[in-house]
């Protein structure tokens, strides 16, 4: 895992109480939120699918009732709801409605009709108005009957007159007719079909060859042809105007439609309500079970096939023990809610002791902490979700979505922790299912080889390929035991095929959310940082080419001796190459840039020389700070010298201070520090000072390097510079062997080319 070894932490037991406190209320949380997620009841012992052979004789330990299938009830209860009329109500009022409704009709026809009148009238005496004060006076006598007009016409179309526009209204007020005889008219064919019964309009979704009618209280099942429709009403009344009335004049016919059709509303309405209640009703008085079982009872032998009858049985079992479990006394539900609990802390406990035993850091991090929570609720709800909601195969879980974050923000090991404890948590959660839990623990396993050195993003391919290849195996042999049907075998294929495919992409995207939300530099993150154009490494390659050639052969160095240890050779790389990019604000000031100019240092004091060479670590910080470096990384910059002297400059310094005879501080020429206390930091501190020192070795040879190797680690060891970082002695040695053929081929000589000194102008006696 990428993560800092903290840094000091208080004595104040106040911040050790509440570190506990934070600990074990996370544990809490996790613990509870886990079981509600557990089937409602007990844990059902007998899950067997259909044509399963059978391990056991199952006893029936209870009477209880054999349940129908889901698709049996619902069928049921559709076929009891569709059994259902649907309801009319007899409305008694509506002839009398009907009948007001015409009368105001009658009065509001002839309103408009003398109102248009008027106007008409006014409107010819305006134009013969020569006296400017009686015309504007007319103006505004017709403005107020413009505004009745308007008036009576929208009231008219909230009554259901939505025609008044066309030809034959402009006729029906010219020629002055009886609005009175037209509505005559309309009663005449209208209200005497109300005895009859005009039928509202029967939903489609509800259409039946017969009705519920309900007539002043009283209930009977007619048929709805009895009735008359609202299409079959209007016919009548437009034949008994036609035949009766207006046979010779269709413009009056229509007038008397226009009226007909605002007024006409059934009597015999559709009740939605009482009709829904009654399906309702019907509904639930279906019974729900087709048989009982009794105590003792054998409801299956051993080594028997499952039949539907069988698992319908043991299927109706289950949701016993969830409805003595869960629907009992409160007592009860406690106990069991409790049960599950202590379950799940017995599996938690095993990865949480893991942690605080062999990884410290990460338990008394409450944001880590708060991740591996996150990360353990996700999958358990994801399960419930997928498995109990959505009715999906099991094999959809993602569950190497845990195994490849678990391995990448941590390491192998506590990935392999966390997927044994998350996968029997699961497992349990879906009634003890073992071959899920065996094929989790191989894909986990396969997810967690994959991405255990990410070193680029085409790994998850690989990914992709394992666990659905993991999956795919496990399935095939798991069923083949059981003698599964083909249709089943398949399912559970297609859902472990797209697992595979969508886990490990949905992996990647959860792991940029993650290092920007818990600030945790993960392996993509640092091959990131590898890339030449990032734009702090470009800066100090333009800016101080000697010093980034210097970091590239440090990272070289390096990561060999990572590797050889078992370090993290990526994080070591990464660190050498950003660990003096403080160099870049004063590159003339140090020797490996240069390059044969004139040397800053000889018109500086040794002491004030110190200074500008030691600054370059703060002004690394700084550098990485503004470049949103990880602190990770940035760690790297103060710690590759630790709290070493610029012996160079102190030993000038020591002998100007003879000469002189005055004081000397040896804590100007220090660097700050501190020391390193990761291995790769450690790593990089003798790294970074082999590959310096090489330089200045005049015919190297393997003796001469491994005498430069020795003697800088024995300085680093004599003055406690790897004091507090976990390197081994044996680590040292194996550093030294790692780094000698590494060092040896970038020092290694040429050949000289013919004519090669006589190009270069160089004397035969120079070497």
């Amino acid at each position: 895992m990428l993560t800092q070894p903290p840094k000091k932490q208080p004595d104040d037991p106040k911040y050790r109480l509440w570190l506990r406190f934070s600990q074990v209320a996370l544990i809490i949380v996790l613990l509870v939120t886990t079981a509600l997620f557990f089937p409602r009841g007990k844990i059902f012992e007998f899950d067997y699918h259909v044509d399963q052979i059978t391990t056991e004789t199952v006893i029936a330990p209870f009477d209880f009732d054999i349940l129908k299938t889901e698709s049996e009830l619902e069928d049921d209860r559709q076929e009891r709801a569709n059994s259902v009329f649907p309801v009319y109500l007899w409305d008694g009022n509506v002839r009398d409605s009907v009948s007001k409704h015409l009368d105001i009709l009658t009065g509001l026809l002839r309103d408009w009709q003398t109102a248009e009148r008027i106007y008409g009238n006014k409107q010819l005496n305006f134009a013969e108005v020569q006296d400017p004060l009686q015309a504007d006076s007319l103006t505004l006598l017709l403005e107020q009957d413009s505004l009745a007009i308007a008036a009576f016409k929208a009231e008219l179309m909230d009554r259901g007159m939505a025609d008044l526009g066309t030809p034959r209204w402009q006729w029906f007020l010219d020629e002055t007719l009886s609005s009175r005889s037209l509505v005559n008219a309309v009663k005449r064919g209208l209200l005497p079909l109300y005895k009859l019964g005009i039928i509202e309009a029967m939903p489609t979704e509800d259409m039946q060859p017969r009705i519920t009618m309900i007539l002043r209280g009283r209930e009977s099942t007619r048929n709805p042809a009895d009735f008359i429709t609202l299409d079959r009403a209007e016919a009548l009344v437009n034949k008994s105007v036609t035949s009766t009335y207006y046979q010779d004049d269709n413009r009056l016919r229509q007038l008397a439609m226009d009226i007909s059709m605002a007024s006409l509303q059934p009597n015999l309405r559709y009740s939605h309500e009482l009709t829904e209640n009654r399906k309702l009703e019907a509904q639930n008085s279906v019974p729900i079970s087709i048989g009982k079982v009794f105590e003792n009872e054998r409801i299956v032998d051993a080594n028997t096939r499952v039949t539907e009858e069988i698992k319908q049985k043991l299927t109706s079992l289950e949701k016993e023990y969830i409805r003595r479990g869960y629907g009992g006394s409160t007592a009860n539900r406690m106990l069991t809610f409790l049960g599950k609990i202590l379950l799940t802390s017995f599996l938690i406990f095993f990865f949480f002791a893991y942690l605080q035993t062999y990884r410290t850091l990460i338990y008394n991090d409450i944001k880590l902490l708060v991740l591996v929570g996150l990360l353990f609720l996700m999958h358990i709800a994801s399960a419930y979700l997928i498995v109990y909601e959505m009715n999906w195969s099991e094999y959809f879980i993602p569950m190497s979505i845990a195994a490849m974050i678990f391995t990448v923000v941590f390491d192998g090991r506590i990935a392999f922790i966390a997927m044994v404890t998350l996968t029997l948590i699961v497992g349990i959660i879906l009634s003890n299912n073992m071959p899920f839990i065996i094929a989790n623990l191989f894909v986990s396993s396969l997810a967690i080889y994959t991405v255990r050195r990410l070193r680029a993003r085409s790994q998850i391919l690989w990914s992709i390929l394992a666990v659905t290849f993991g999956y795919v195996s496990v399935i095939a042999v798991n069923e083949m035991i059981k003698f599964t049907g083909w249709d089943q075998v398949m399912e559970h294929m297609l859902f472990a095929t797209a697992n595979g495919f969508i886990a490990p992409l949905i992996s990647y995207g959860f792991l940029i959310l993650i290092e920007r939300s818990f600030k945790i530099t993960t392996n993509l993150t640092l091959l990131e940082l590898l890339d030449f154009n990032n734009k702090l490494l470009r800066h100090l390659a333009m800016r101080a080419p000697g010093t980034f050639k210097h970091s590239i052969d440090v990272g070289n160095l390096a990561m060999a001796a990572a590797d050889a240890v078992g370090a993290n050779s990526l994080l070591t790389r990464v660190g050498a190459y950003y660990h003096d990019v403080g160099k870049a604000e004063k590159p003339e000031y140090f020797i490996e840039n240069q390059r044969g100019s004139e040397n800053k240092h000889e018109n500086l004091s040794p002491r004030l020389s110190a200074t500008v060479i030691v600054a370059h670590v703060k002004d690394g910080i700084r550098m990485a700070k503004d470049h949103n470096l990880p602190d990770i990384i940035t760690d790297f910059i103060p710690m590759h010298h630790g709290r070493t002297r610029v012996e160079y400059f102190y030993s000038k310094a020591k002998e100007r201070a003879k000469e002189n005879d005055s004081d000397l501080n040896e804590e100007d020429f220090r660097y700050p520090g501190p020391r390193p206390n990761t291995r790769e930091t450690g790593i990089l501190m003798i790294a970074e000072a082999v590959e310096a020192a090489s330089r200045s070795v005049k015919n190297p040879t393997p003796q001469r390097v491994e005498t430069l190797i020795d003697s800088i680690i024995e300085s680093r060891i004599k003055n406690d510079e790897l004091a507090n970082c976990p390197l081994t002695f044996r680590d040292l040695a194996t550093i030294k062997e790692a780094m000698m053929p590494v060092l040896l081929g970038s020092l290694h000589e040429r050949v000289e080319y013919p004519g090669q000194r006589e190009k270069l102008h160089i004397p035969e006696n120079e070497d």
